[in-house]
């Protein structure tokens, strides 16, 4: 290869690089859109303010710090930071499931089942949960501190769909009769003291969902009994 072709192909290649980096640090990649996924608990907006990402190149986003910033957030669990070239990007946003309200001195805190406290709130109207009553709360760097009764019946309840916690108005949780469900519209389950959650919880949304369909009222679901469900109506 003779001296002026060499010249010319790293003329060339030079010449191709700054092209490239010029359009890599154009408009064109600009972001101008930004999708959210996943959330329910925090607004798309809420969620694009705190991450402070706007008016920047889409290569020169840093997505581990984007990732860790909403990480921050006590209503996220984990966060996907996607590029959808040329202007979007995506934020994948997994929330902390709210599955219990508990009292903890002049306010209510929403937490999920791992005890991460997700909001306080004022007024328990604003969340359709099991408020835990009969057990002391204490909590550390927002997360709550479970006791094994505790942790029993947050793991229950985590066990039941969304509609069904929404139906629920209380857990107490006492020494003499263990853990008892107290449904909005009236009637209490037994669920006793140690049990296995995930058999209680199977046994108690079949029953009640066959109790609904049939319109019927309860006045309790005892499931205290291993293999033996007691079940009474109103009247």
């Amino acid at each position: 290869m003779d001296k002026h072709r060499t010249i010319y192909l790293i003329s060339i290649g030079v010449l191709s690089v700054i092209a490239i980096l010029s359009l890599i640090n154009s408009n064109y990649f600009q972001v101008t859109e930004i999708e959210i996924v996943g959330n329910k608990l925090l607004s798309d907006e809420y969620i694009v303010n705190f991450s402070k990402v706007k008016d920047i190149n889409i290569f020169k986003i840093d997505r581990q710090e984007i990732a860790k910033r909403l990480l921050g957030l006590q209503q996220v669990k984990g966060v996907a930071v996607k590029r959808d070239l040329p202007n979007k990007l995506i934020l994948e946003i997994n929330e902390r499931r709210p599955v219990a309200i508990v009292g903890l001195k002049s306010s209510y805190q929403i937490i999920d089942n791992q005890g991460w406290v997700i909001a306080t709130s004022k007024n328990l109207a604003e969340w359709d949960l099991p408020l835990i009553t009969g057990v002391k709360i204490a909590n550390h760097d927002d997360k709550v501190k479970f006791t094994t009764e505790l942790k029993l019946a947050i793991d229950y309840l985590d066990l039941l769909s969304d509609q069904i916690l929404k139906e629920v108005s209380e857990l107490n949780i006492s020494k003499d009769k263990g853990i008892e469900l107290y449904l909005l519209g009236g009637g209490v389950v037994k669920l006793g003291k140690k049990f296995d959650t995930k058999t209680k919880a199977q046994i108690f949304i079949s029953v009640y969902n066959d109790l609904k369909s049939q319109a019927k009222k309860v006045k309790y679901i005892d499931l205290r009994y291993k293999n033996n469900t007691v079940v009474k109506l109103e009247k």
